[in-house]
């Protein structure tokens, strides 16, 4: 083939540069940078006195931020933009920054060992931590890091939020999110259906962080947080009519999804709903490239596995769920509805 004729390497190039992109936004959610500019636009040098920077390195960092569209700069001095504004600010009740912190934390470190991971077909938690690492424990002894960790394996509010507008809660009562970390499904559901109540069901570890966002988002009167485990039943509350598992069943193995999509199917009242609130795999496996890659990432990290809608359907059928539908939705969650009748 002539070399006139082959296409230029540019995806690959863009492949090879991607962890760049990454590393500039984790670097300024750690420093602090949309924070230290939501109090008002500032030049790099005055920036860098008041967050004890370098300040010409400091101006690369917000250099490569507004290249990013994350930050603009006029006259010489940068603010955020409307996006960086609205979700990487600590104190916004639509902040994403949780994710990026705990993907800095944790999972930039244990992809390094990607390839070990393909080689072996096991986690690498224990090899970049060590051998006796507790996750959970590390976690406790640091409540700032909890809260990123929880706000980084759970749903975010816009993500909540799309969910609770492709579904109508309108029919339900009393909605009950097994495993609903930070309760950003709650919130979202509650906020969107004045008549709704809903159980936040949380190891007794994330209860705390549950509480305090209902609390900071003023629904805490209709949202109730219960401490249990999703594994026995005894500990899942009984009379919700609606039921969530928002990122659940990725990190289980089958054996452990069926059993917990089971005890689901005995607390869900009769006529009730369960809502599956996973990014599906299609049925080639090869798409979306996000669910993919999140495959990946599961290999890597939790040892659990993404799914077909068909291969929850059939989970979900054999705990005895009826009337399937699907629903693909933009963000990093698709929904799927099955019904107790």
């Amino acid at each position: 083939m002539a070399g006139s004729s082959l296409p230029p390497p540019d995806r690959i190039q863009q492949m090879l540069l991607g962890f760049w992109v990454s590393r500039t936004l984790f670097t300024g959610v750690e420093l602090g940078v949309f924070d230290e500019l939501a109090k008002g636009p500032a030049s790099a040098e005055v920036l860098a006195y008041r967050m004890r920077l370098h300040p010409r390195a400091l101006e690369r960092l917000l250099n490569a931020l507004v290249a990013l569209g994350l930050l603009r700069l006029d006259n010489g001095r940068y603010a955020n933009t409307l996006e960086a504004d609205t979700y990487l600010v600590k104190d916004r009740p639509t902040y994403v920054g949780g994710p990026v912190e705990h993907m800095a934390r944790l999972h930039w470190r244990l992809w390094e060992y990607l390839p070990d991971a393909v080689r072996e077909n096991a986690p690498r938690v224990k090899q970049v931590f060590g051998p006796s690492f507790d996750l959970f424990q590390a976690l406790a002894a640091d409540p700032q890091r909890l809260r990123a960790f929880v706000q980084g394996i759970t749903l975010t509010l816009p993500t909540a939020q799309e969910i609770v507008s492709a579904y109508d809660f309108s029919p339900h009562r009393l909605l009950l999110d097994v495993g609903g970390g930070s309760g950003a499904l709650c919130i979202a559901a509650v906020q969107r259906y004045p008549h709704l109540r809903a159980i936040v069901l949380e190891q007794p570890l994330v209860v705390q962080v549950a509480r305090e966002n209902l609390e900071a988002h003023g629904v805490a009167d209709r949202v109730s947080v219960v401490e249990g485990d999703f594994f026995r039943k005894e500990t899942i509350p009984t009379g919700a009519d609606v039921i969530a598992l928002g990122w659940v069943l990725h990190d289980l193995t089958p054996h452990q999804a069926r059993q917990v999509l089971r005890n689901c199917y005995d607390a869900l009242q009769p006529g009730g709903a369960i809502l599956v609130c996973e990014k599906l795999l299609d049925e080639t496996r090869t798409a979306p490239l996000l669910t993919a890659l999140l495959n990946l990432h599961d290999l890597v990290a939790t040892g659990g596995e993404e799914h077909t809608a068909t291969e929850y359907q059939q989970w979900l059928a054999e705990a005895g769920f009826t009337d399937f539908s699907v629903h693909i939705l933009h963000g990093p969650r698709d929904l799927l509805v099955g019904w107790k009748r």
